[in-house]
């Protein structure tokens, strides 16, 4: 360890690029020979990102470790605003969050820091996982137009490290993960910390709805200060950090495999709001809904269909109007009768005369 620290460095690109499953988690492997010695348990954490590292481009555009409220326009202290406005308008609906009731005191201030990252507001917190196959999965699941084509990437952090910088505790060891109620988290990165520092911490939040449960979900929490160094960008981040890039031309085949594997939006996102999604899904890949061609098929069929009944309704009424033409006519005994009739009728009146 204190031979690696001589030689560590921020982390400003990847170590290999993957284009399968396979690949990966042999990187994986590699990545855990790496970040780990064979003296020390060792777990490793995973974040996903759309786009690799690209320290040539604007802050902004790099995809640094960098937390939500620390890039421009926020800074961290805009903290207590987003704080105070989520309250206002989720107090409504908090009662429904299984969750209620957010406890009192200090724990109450993480409790609404984890529920406003959960959904969406800016914090100083980031998302990891303690799986390797959700990383790879939120590296390309949900990917756009702006990033077809270009490397995903996983980052992989090896936490005890990273926390061996912090003395949470003296009767611990070094690297120590602390959940966020406990006081100590407080000193060091609460809205008022006693104890200043320019290095975020691993930790482990609040279990507070299920889609933190089944994303295996942990968290770095950065320093309450305006300016903030990203995680990868720190002068040591190579000791407990590295990157793999996911090639971005195999994200379709990695997400069918990442299926066959039981890792799906649905696997990751327990909820009712996503019942439909994979439904849908489902009825999709069971091929209940018809192809296009099946579709091209019956409506011919229906033409077709359509076509026959016009025709047997001409035929009908051709052979209506022929029967009602035929039974006008007079038949040979009506007019044999007419003929004898008129012959009798023109002998009475030569007669009378």
């Amino acid at each position: 360890m204190e031979n690696s620290a001589k030689h560590a460095s921020p982390v400003t690109s990847c170590v290999t690029k993957v284009h399968s499953v396979e690949e990966y988690l042999k990187a994986v492997d590699n990545a855990y020979k790496k970040l780990c010695s064979k003296s020390e348990k060792c777990e490793l954490w995973f974040r996903g990102q759309k786009q690799f590292n690209q320290p040539s481009n604007r802050p902004e555009d790099r995809w640094d470790l960098i937390p939500s409220i620390a890039r421009k326009p926020y800074n961290p202290l805009m903290e207590v605003i987003f704080m105070s406005k989520f309250k206002s308008y989720a107090i409504p609906f908090v009662q429904e969050l299984p969750s209620f009731p957010i406890p009192n005191g200090q724990a109450a201030y993480w409790h609404w820091l984890f529920l406003m990252q959960h959904y969406g507001v800016p914090t100083r917190i980031m998302d990891w996982s303690r799986d390797a196959l959700t990383g790879l999965f939120f590296a390309l699941e949900g990917r756009g137009d702006k990033e077809r084509g270009k490397d995903a990437a996983v980052w992989i952090l090896n936490p005890v490290r990273l926390n061996e910088a912090f003395s949470f505790y003296s009767f611990v060891n070094p690297g120590y993960i602390p959940n966020v109620d406990e006081d100590v988290v407080n000193l060091y990165f609460g809205p008022n910390a006693e104890l200043g520092n320019n290095k975020p911490a691993a930790v482990i939040g609040p279990l507070n709805n299920p889609h933190i449960v089944a994303q295996k979900g942990v968290f770095t929490v950065f320093p309450h200060e305006r300016e903030i160094t990203p995680l990868n960008l720190l002068p040591d981040a190579s000791n407990y950090l590295l990157e793999i890039c996911i090639d971005g031309n195999s994200d379709k085949a990695i997400l069918e495999q990442l299926e066959r594997y039981g890792i799906t939006h649905f696997s990751l996102y327990p909820d009712i709001t996503e019942v439909r999604g994979q439904i849908n899904l489902e009825i999709r890949e069971e091929g209940q809904v018809p192809s296009e061609s099946d579709k091209s098929s019956k409506k011919q069929d229906k033409k077709n269909q359509l076509i026959n009944k016009t025709k047997d309704q001409q035929l009908n009424k051709q052979s209506k109007q022929l029967t009602n033409k035929q039974s006008k006519q007079p038949t040979n005994k009506q007019r044999t009768i007419k003929k004898a009739k008129n012959k009798m009728k023109n002998f009475k009146k030569n007669n009378s005369k």
